[in-house]
Parts: structure tokens; C-alpha cells; sequence
């Protein structure tokens, strides 16, 4: 199973060969469901879908799997990001509309489209979030509502690129983008409550685990290339997903062994999670999406962005 999910698209942005898809994600081609399934369990299987999504003119550009800790890999949920192979003029900006599908064959999970792109400039896939996702539970009759929650999918994908055009037009002020990050990085670590730093943590207080801070939300505001050196609402928001998503930003790690010092600051680990990349995403679309038509007034400084080298 791949290492993270970037490695989960060929890297010349290409449709996936049934062979690199069954190398990615083994339950895509599964046609039997879990054993502790009843027979009252109709599954809609992916491997069903595929063709139905051939025919609207969608291919699998990127293919992923939950991991499985008793190694079961033959039901897991796993996810298939679609995007038309042809229709140049589709590529809006440098980012392509995509079609994301999650399903399971172990009852986990409905099967739930999601409308969603590809950024090619930093490989980020975003998932949309509110308004543009649909499910439907496996049952006999699940393959005839597929088929309409596909349509209904790709009708709102122009919807989707317009509110992206909006995003870019829409210009942030320095605070609005460090609300956005805020709240972006949050999606993922709660943020850390400096004011008990030093006080003996245990599970009962403060738990452990990774925690944001504001470190963590100037490292999500970070311009990692000259093409995201821009204030508006998209471009942050793309720099705060990065950030997230693939563990671009430090933050707190509280243990056992270091509780009693408030935790040490380290790099974030990238999501590896499946079904956590598409929640994730998500959230940080919601978030990102209520500042479109802001009204810009304030002088951002000169160097907010500039990357730190300090971990305090």
C-alpha cells in the first residue's frame, strides 16, 4: 500500500491502468462482500462502476486504500478520484474537475460521490465539501440510483469551478487568512491550550496526541513555491490544505514521556488515511468556501509568509 497518498496518481497526472489500480487498491476489483455480511447485504461493488463511468467519459487518474491492521485488503473502503481524459478545455487555471468515489464491500460504507478537482501545481486533489457530495446505500436497486447520483455529480461540477473562479477573485486580508488557517489547521489537531504548559498532563486532561498551535498556523500560510505567492481566498486556501494534508507544518506532540514538559514540537506526518484525506478535505473546503465576495480593505505585511526556521 502506498506510503501517502500523493503516490496514489501516476506522476505524468495520466488515467491508472487496471494493473496500477489493482496494485493500489486490491478492493476496487472485489466481487464478493465481507463473511460476517447477511444475505440481506446487496454490495454494490466498484469494479460495477467502472464501466458506467467509462461511459460518461471518466477514467480513474488516482486509486486508494484503507489500510488494514489484520490484513484484510479484499473489502476494505477505498477511493477513486475520475477525470475526463480528453476535453482539454476542461483544465481550468491548472486544475482539472474530478469525480471522487468512496466505497467499502466490508459495510462500512455507503458508496458516496463527491464532486472535486486537481490542482496541478502542487498535486493537491480537493474533495468539495457541502452541497456537493451524494450517497447511496448498497441494496439491489443501488446500481439505478448510482447512475442518477452520477449525473446529479457531474451537473455540478461547473458549479464547483465557479465557485474555485470566485475563490480566486476573492481577495484576503491578512487576518481573514489567518482565520482560514485557524480553523483550517483544527480540521485535524485541536489547538493546544498554552496556559496549562506547565502543568503534569494525563489522559483524563489533556490527552495525548497532536495538537496545533500558533506555530502550526503561521506554517499553514507558508508559500512553498512562487505560484502560491498570491492573497487570494483559493490560493491560501491551497496552501492551508497542503499544509494539513501532507504534514507541511510543525505541532505539538504531547506523550507520555514528555507530557510533564507540555509536549515537543515535530513535523507533522502526511494523512494517510483514506477516509480521513476525503473529511479533511472536505471541512476545508466548508471553510474555505465562506469567504467568497469578502471585501478587502486591510494592508497585508510585507514577509508574513516567508517560512520559519524556528520550531518554538
Amino acid at each position: 500500500m502506498q506510503k501517502h497518498l500523493i503516490f496514489s496518481r501516476n506522476v505524468n497526472n495520466t488515467a491508472l491502468s487496471t494493473e496500477r489500480i489493482q496494485q493500489l487498491a486490491p478492493a476496487v476489483f472485489s466481487n464478493t462482500k465481507a463473511e460476517r455480511l447477511t444475505d440481506r447485504y446487496a454490495s454494490l461493488n466498484t469494479s460495477e462502476l467502472l464501466p458506467i463511468m467509462a461511459d460518461y467519459g471518466y477514467f480513474p487518474m488516482q486509486a486508494a486504500q484503507k489500510k488494514s491492521r489484520k490484513g484484510e485488503t479484499q473489502h476494505s473502503s477505498h477511493m477513486l478520484s475520475f477525470a475526463k481524459t480528453y476535453h482539454t478545455e476542461e483544465v481550468i487555471g491548472a486544475v482539472r474537475p474530478e469525480i471522487i468515489l468512496y466505497n467499502s464491500h466490508d459495510g462500512s460504507s455507503s458508496v458516496r460521490l463527491f464532486a472535486g478537482c486537481f490542482r496541478f501545481i502542487c498535486s493537491n486533489g480537493i474533495v468539495a465539501g457541502d452541497g456537493f457530495q451524494s450517497r447511496i446505500y448498497h441494496n439491489v436497486r443501488a446500481i439505478t440510483g448510482f447512475e442518477d447520483m452520477l449525473r446529479n455529480t457531474v451537473d455540478a461540477l461547473p458549479t464547483l469551478m465557479e465557485r474555485i473562479e470566485k475563490l480566486r477573485q476573492t481577495k484576503l486580508m491578512y487576518s481573514q487568512a489567518q482565520a482560514m488557517a485557524r480553523a483550517g489547521v483544527q480540521t485535524r489537531w485541536k489547538m493546544f491550550d498554552s496556559s496549562i504548559t506547565d502543568m503534569p498532563y494525563s489522559t483524563d486532561d489533556v490527552p495525548f496526541g497532536s495538537y496545533s498551535t500558533e506555530k502550526t498556523v503561521r506554517d499553514a500560510l507558508v508559500v512553498q513555491r512562487n505560484e502560491d505567492d498570491y492573497m487570494d481566498a483559493f490560493t491560501v486556501f491551497n496552501r492551508i490544505q497542503e499544509a494539513v494534508v501532507r504534514g507541511n507544518a510543525f505541532v505539538r506532540s504531547v506523550t507520555k514521556a514528555n507530557a510533564n514538559n507540555g509536549g515537543l514540537m515535530r513535523k507533522a506526518r502526511p494523512v494517510n488515511s483514506v477516509s480521513e484525506g476525503i473529511r479533511i478535505n472536505s471541512e476545508l473546503w466548508n471553510i474555505a468556501d465562506t469567504y467568497c465576495g469578502t471585501t478587502v480593505q486591510e494592508v497585508v505585511p510585507q514577509g508574513w509568509a516567508v517560512a520559519e526556521t524556528a520550531v518554538a
